[in-house]
């Protein structure tokens, strides 16, 4: 563990001045000013500004929690560069000369967590007092709630598997420009949610929601997106989403290592499929 924070700590450093981190830091007010006008898109302009002002008041939690998630993942996508490029530059067989696979996959998955973390946290300074002006009204109070801690726990997870998902994946990759549509595909897999998003407006607690919430892959997305819109929760499906969720971010973890410590080593070539379903049934 020790060795995984060092490797996390070496992350955080390296990329706080990073192109890519920079423009997601720009991202995450953006995102945060466009859903607070969400309620006024829903109703289609109906309210009255008192009631557009609470309806969005009582998203904020949604809000905060799909900033998170969406902020670390986006800065989790440099996991998968970052891996690939130690690959190239066979930096990886001098690093794991003094550590075990595992805790070098763990540092990477930690550090890029800290760093998206604190992204959110930066932007949260600054759109807070946005939110409150726009809302003309306090709105701590609606933030700090326990519904708050839920959606942010259910983000964190959500993290927490594409994390494992796509260091794993960095590790088979020689070169990123030339990587095959096997791993262009799987870069897509955590944006899948985007597909429920529509369903979930016209009808939160639908079918069609529901199945997206059960889905692991699109789970986080859903559930974060659909709950903002629920007053009344469905807790037993909240509860059977979350333990889904955590199976699969735990079975991805044993996966993604399985494939990092064999994949960071090959030289020469993008693994194939067939290659990594052999190292992930090793």
């Amino acid at each position: 563990m020790k060795n995984s924070l060092k490797v996390a700590k070496w992350e955080f450093k390296r990329n706080m001045t990073n192109k890519s981190f920079l423009i997601s830091v720009f991202m995450t007010p953006i995102i945060i000013i466009l859903f607070s006008f969400l309620p006024s898109m829903i109703s289609g302009g109906s309210n009255s500004n008192g009631m557009t002002s609470l309806l969005n008041a009582r998203l904020l939690p949604g809000i905060v929690s799909g900033s998170i998630f969406l902020s670390v993942l986006l800065t989790g996508m440099l996991i998968f560069q970052s891996a690939s490029q130690e690959k190239k530059e066979k930096v990886a067989e001098i690093i794991l000369s003094s550590m075990d696979p595992h805790e070098l996959m763990e540092g990477k998955i930690i550090g890029y967590f800290l760093l998206g973390v604190s992204q959110v946290l930066i932007w949260l300074f600054c759109a807070l007092p946005f939110l409150t002006w726009k809302l003309g009204m306090d709105i701590l109070k609606y933030l700090f709630v326990p519904k708050t801690i839920v959606l942010v726990f259910i983000a964190l997870l959500g993290y927490f598997l594409f994390a494992a998902l796509l260091v794993g994946l960095g590790a088979t990759v020689e070169d990123v420009t030339t990587s095959s549509n096997f791993q262009g595909t799987i870069m897509m897999v955590p944006f899948s949610f985007s597909l429920f998003i529509l369903p979930v407006l016209e009808e939160p607690n639908g079918i069609v929601a529901t199945i997206g919430s059960y889905i692991p892959f699109t789970a986080t997305g859903t559930l974060i997106f659909r709950l903002s819109l629920l007053e009344v929760w469905p807790w037993e499906e909240i509860i059977g989403s979350i333990c889904l969720l955590l199976l699969t971010s735990w079975i991805c973890m044993k996966v993604a290592g399985k494939i990092f410590k064999v994949g960071i080593l090959m030289y020469g070539k993008n693994a194939s499929p067939r290659e990594i379903w052999k190292w992930m049934r090793a």
